[in-house]
């Protein structure tokens, strides 16, 4: 790789990375540049210049992809400076012993049993869930130089716990994307290095031009853009549309209600038909909750789920990290305004995922997209730039 010819935009970004690296006078880099300007080219070339360099990304989809890409090492943040603790069956046992006092008693109280029933149960599950903390054995210790992708998702939580390893950062990020939906982002400032021309090689990517095409204002005619199309719905039959989605790796789409109604269409044709999680359905995690290891916007699949008045939900994503946590049944049954803030609290939240918005697809990316071309709000051209760029293949995008 250290044979490439550079563009003058990235040879511009090797000399000021290196300038920083030598100086090491602030603790991480912000090298930003649209699709195509060949800022992960750079990335992997930082990669392979030494045998200590780490390579993070926020959601388990992106570390997948760029392993896929042929960095070997690539892995979530969250497995990079997390681990899981042990817990305590303490608050267990103060609960079993209020509940057998109460029974023993002449005319035990039914609804203070049920209530203490429903706590132990409670209990059990979450003893069950792994917690998370700051591993501070993690390899980051001795790295010489942290690489992460796609910046603008990692929050404030997150980046004060990588800085606290004190390796340096190379922080990888996209400008012409949406900002993140939920949350307040940790890098924030204007980026160090911006890189704007597209690489002569990245001409050739249909996906490419096409998000170079949206970016620069131009329309997407209907038409084939290599693998990749853009076809209007109007002039399809439904089960046209219905087979396009249901072969996809991911459908986007703009608004909620489409990924409601997309979400129970995909799960009917897949065979699902319960409204509750089933085992093989694929769900979205809607917030983040760091001490169980999930990420607003991580994909799981389930592999059991127990359905009571909270769901215990066994999940597992492609990497094949496994948990098990609670959900609330709300969720899914569309009725999250019927959601107290107590059951919201206790819960984690989760979606069914073969549908989501282009919002919350942000950091993660698929071989083979559908994008439902719906948003009409001012911010349109960065939505339409977002959804095509987490097609790593070819993207549909039915207008």
């Amino acid at each position: 790789m250290k044979d490439l010819e550079w563009s003058p935009d990235q040879q511009r970004a090797l000399s000021s990375v290196h300038q920083w690296m030598s100086r090491r006078d602030k603790p991480y880099y912000l090298l930003a540049g649209y699709a195509g300007t060949g800022k992960s080219t750079l990335a992997r070339y930082f990669a392979e210049s030494s045998e200590r360099v780490l390579y993070a990304a926020y959601t388990g989809k992106a570390a997948h992809v760029l392993r896929s890409n042929g960095i070997d090492n690539a892995c979530t943040i969250h497995h990079l400076i997390y681990k899981p603790q042990d817990k305590s069956d303490l608050g267990l046992r103060e609960l079993r012993r209020e509940r057998d006092a109460l029974a023993r008693e002449v005319s035990p109280p039914e609804k203070k049993l049920a209530k203490l029933d429903k706590k132990i149960a409670l209990e059990l599950a979450n003893l069950r869930r792994p917690d998370f903390f700051l591993n501070t054995e993690s390899e980051l210790e001795d790295a010489d130089l942290l690489i992460i992708d796609e910046y603008s998702m990692v929050d404030e939580q997150t980046g004060r716990d990588l800085l606290s390893f004190g390796c340096p950062i190379l922080a990888l990020g996209d400008p012409g994307q949406l900002p993140p939906v939920q949350g307040r982002q940790f890098f924030r400032e204007k980026p160090d290095t911006m890189m704007t021309r597209i690489l002569r090689q990245a001409e050739a990517n249909p996906i490419i031009m096409m998000s170079l095409s949206v970016r620069e204002g131009r329309t997407l005619g209907p038409g084939k853009y290599g693998e990749s199309r853009v076809l209007r719905r109007a002039h399809l039959a439904a089960d046209e549309v219905g087979k396009m989605m249901g072969e996809a790796d991911q459908v986007l789409v703009g608004l909620n209600r489409t990924r409601k109604q997309l979400n129970q269409a995909i799960r009917k044709m897949k065979g699902f038909t319960d409204p509750l999680p089933q085992k093989g359905d694929k769900l979205v995690c809607l917030r983040n909750n760091h001490n169980e290891g999930l990420l607003n916007g991580q994909t799981w699949t389930v592999t059991h789920a127990r359905h009571k008045a909270f769901l215990t939900l066994h999940l597992e994503n492609e990497d094949g990290d496994k948990i098990t946590c609670l959900a609330h049944p709300d969720h899914f049954l569309d009725q999250d305004d019927a959601l107290d803030p107590g059951a919201r609290k206790r819960a984690n939240e989760f979606d069914f995922g073969y549908a989501m918005t282009v919002h919350k697809a942000q950091g993660s990316q698929w071989d083979r997209v559908v994008l439902v071309n719906e948003w009409a709000a001012s911010n349109r051209q960065q939505w339409l730039y977002t959804g095509i760029t987490r097609a790593a293949k070819s993207i549909t995008i039915l207008q």
